[in-house]
């Protein structure tokens, strides 16, 4: 059963061309803000399907029929490397996620205020979601994951976690700094980096996909300096020399 089906309108000219891309829940707002200078200028109009990383590599491992993975992490895209579900040489890094804490009063120590928190923190699940992993990791970090359990308000993914947060169903989570800048909210804090491993995020083209040449094409729009510019406007880290390269 595939997710949240969002086509993106057609460009002009693009009849005859269709990308078919499956992205992390994180990442949609930011592909859509930089999806229609590609669409025109390659006449390909791209069809998102949106949810966890988990869930869309499981269903590309199935041969679920999409051209490129937009995965939030790099242990999807290289299971299907692995698994022989990706074509040579196509994994990339894309971008580098920042994990924020949302609350909306202002704290100025964070780890004091995740300690004496008493109500829900919301984070996407762990075991799917790569946000969700950071989110674990920072709490362990802080000795305080064991603690929190019974806290815990676990989202399918990144998305969700934001939806639940920005609803008012919870007053403390954990979310990609994206979506909260993408949202023009300003309630939030950007966590240490040294609480969580980095989130890289990676993209492979699927063996099954009917248009690698122009999934390699998106591929390459994304990793460009144009598009790292305004990733680093919406919430990413700054992608160094040492992504830059094949990202394997």
């Amino acid at each position: 059963m595939f997710i949240l089906l969002v086509t993106v309108a057609l460009p002009v000219n693009a009849d005859n061309c269709t990308l078919r891309v499956a992205v992390a829940a994180s990442f949609r707002p930011a592909l859509e803000r930089v999806l229609p200078e590609f669409e025109r200028r390659h006449a390909c109009a791209v069809q998102i399907s949106s949810g966890s990383s988990g869930l869309l590599y499981q269903q590309i491992a199935h041969r679920a029929p999409f051209d490129l993975f937009l995965s939030a992490d790099r242990e999807r895209p290289e299971l299907l490397e692995k698994q022989g579900g990706a074509l040579a040489n196509t994994r990339q890094t894309y971008a580098l996620g920042l994990l924020a804490l949302w609350h909306l009063k202002s704290e100025s120590n964070i780890e004091q205020l995740l300690q004496i928190w008493l109500g829900k923190i919301v984070l996407a699940d762990p075991e799917v979601a790569p946000f969700g992993s950071a989110a674990r990791q920072v709490l362990q970090s802080l000795g305080l994951w064991e603690e929190k359990q019974a806290q815990l308000a676990r989202a399918h993914n990144a998305g969700q976690a934001y939806l639940i947060l920005d609803s008012g169903n919870a007053q403390l989570g954990f979310v990609a700094a994206s979506q909260v800048l993408a949202a023009g909210r300003d309630h939030f804090w950007l966590l240490p980096q040294h609480l969580y491993n980095p989130i890289e995020q990676q993209l492979v083209i699927p063996t099954q996909s009917r248009r690698p040449k122009k999934a390699q094409s998106l591929a390459d729009y994304l990793r460009s300096a144009e598009v790292q510019l305004q990733l680093h406007r919406l919430g990413y880290g700054v992608l160094t020399a040492q992504y830059r390269g094949s990202g394997l």
